[in-house]
């Protein structure tokens, strides 16, 4: 039986594919590893909004009182440094570059602690109510640390794809 994606070379049983093109279709980014792209995706995206809306918050509070609170400042730090991250380890991610496990782990880890900084805090400090887009952005770090940091370490499919 011929190969179902290029015709040219016997296939193997399991999969349909020769050998060559059973190693394009291991090199991928796919299965698992679509979970990940669309969390940096999203990253990105709505990094860049949160970003926008915090500091124009904080403008708009300096203009009133003439006062910025190191919480403010901690904060916008916070958000900058997850941008950040999160556009290198798309850079890293959708380039195939080697370095991803380490960039992976800091942007989950910079992402937990961002989390925790814009959520519990503000619970401890000035007894603010948890709300929902805390519960969702505590969720969503602890699954990132608990989860992908793991698999970003010790998964073979990581160096299949991602190491050359």
């Amino acid at each position: 039986m011929k190969c179902i994606q290029c015709n040219g070379l016997e296939s193997n049983k399991e999969s349909g594919l020769c050998d060559s093109c059973e190693q394009k279709e291991l090199r991928k980014i796919n299965g698992l590893l679509y979970l990940p792209a669309l969390g940096l995706i999203s990253g990105c995206t709505l990094g860049l909004f949160d970003l926008y809306t915090y500091i124009d918050a904080v403008v708009s509070y300096f203009r009133k009182t003439g006062f910025i609170s190191y919480y403010a400042m901690g904060a916008v730090a916070f958000l900058l440094a997850g941008y950040v991250i999160s556009l290198g380890a798309s850079w890293f991610f959708f380039r195939r570059k080697s370095g991803i496990r380490k960039i992976m782990v800091i942007n989950y880890v910079i992402r937990l602690l961002s989390a925790l900084y814009l959520t519990v805090l503000p619970i401890l400090w000035f007894q603010a109510p948890f709300d929902s887009y805390g519960m969702r952005a505590l969720t969503g770090a602890a699954v990132g640390v608990l989860v992908w940091i793991p698999y970003f370490l010790f998964s073979k499919r990581i160096d299949t794809v991602f190491c050359k």
